[in-house]
């Protein structure tokens, strides 16, 4: 009888252990959603307005004007196009584009440029840097995948000799993202008396791999002055599947001096 008894009030006892077990993990569960929300809450509301505050900057400043941004996409971000984008949502045909979304579930986080902004966001979460670029009645906003060092090139030489410049073109994601970065370069340099060769002119790069780049400069025997023109920086990012989830333009100015 004692035994029975004995084992019945153990019975009891690992119900309730196992009843305040129960609460105490549904209780620790709402508490780690409740701050996952709110930490999402504030990466998506930190992300949209930073990009409109350097949207707005890069626009005062006039076209050519750009700035690098990191920004964060959190995990629960909706990557649908009428909830998460730059501009204005895929549904909408009117009104300004100036609005800079992320959508949250049960959520949408919005910030407000004061002129018009046009591109769209990784199709992905984490930390990502963006390109903020004026072009003078607009704003640009995309991917930043691949930097130039230097930013500008200036090149000196004489007449019927060369001279040999180096960029060195860095990519800007991590290699755990399984993507690969594809890089075209071209110019509209058409002078008749100054060549200007490139090499590589394309190539693709993963992680934070650096690639340099020769210009290499021929100035014939009837070349004079300074000619100017841009290399032309276009950047894709490839998935392993081949599709292309991302992409970068931007310009280097050139400047060669032949005396």
């Amino acid at each position: 009888m004692a035994r029975g008894q004995a084992s019945t009030e153990f019975i009891v006892i690992m119900g309730i252990f196992f009843v305040v077990l129960l609460v105490f993990f549904t209780l620790s569960l709402d508490y780690f959603f409740s701050v996952r929300s709110q930490r999402d809450y504030g990466d998506a509301l930190a992300t949209v307005q930073t990009l409109a505050q350097e949207a707005d900057s890069v626009y005062s400043q006039g076209a050519g004007a750009e700035k690098i941004v990191k920004v964060v996409l959190p995990p629960s971000t909706s990557f649908t196009q009428n909830t998460t984008f730059i501009g204005r949502p895929l549904n909408s045909i009117t009104g300004k584009s100036n609005t800079i979304s992320v959508g949250l579930p049960g959520a949408t986080v919005s910030a407000s440029t004061a002129e018009t902004v046009v591109g769209a966001f990784p199709s992905y979460s984490g930390t990502h840097l963006l390109r903020v670029t004026s072009y003078g009645n607009f704003v640009g906003i995309g991917s930043h995948l691949v930097s130039a060092d230097p930013a500008t090139v200036f090149a000196s030489t004489g007449r019927g000799t060369q001279t040999v410049s180096t960029i060195t073109f860095s990519s800007e994601l991590s290699s755990s993202t399984n993507n690969s970065i594809n890089v075209t370069l071209g110019s509209a340099w058409n002078y008749t008396n100054v060549n200007l060769s490139i090499a590589p002119s394309t190539f693709s790069t993963y992680g934070f791999t650096d690639v340099p780049v020769t210009l290499t400069f021929q100035a014939n025997a009837n070349a004079v002055g300074i000619y100017t023109s841009t290399l032309n920086v276009t950047a894709v990012r490839q998935a392993s599947d081949g599709s292309v989830s991302a992409r970068e333009t931007f310009t280097i100015p050139l400047t060669l001096e032949v005396s």
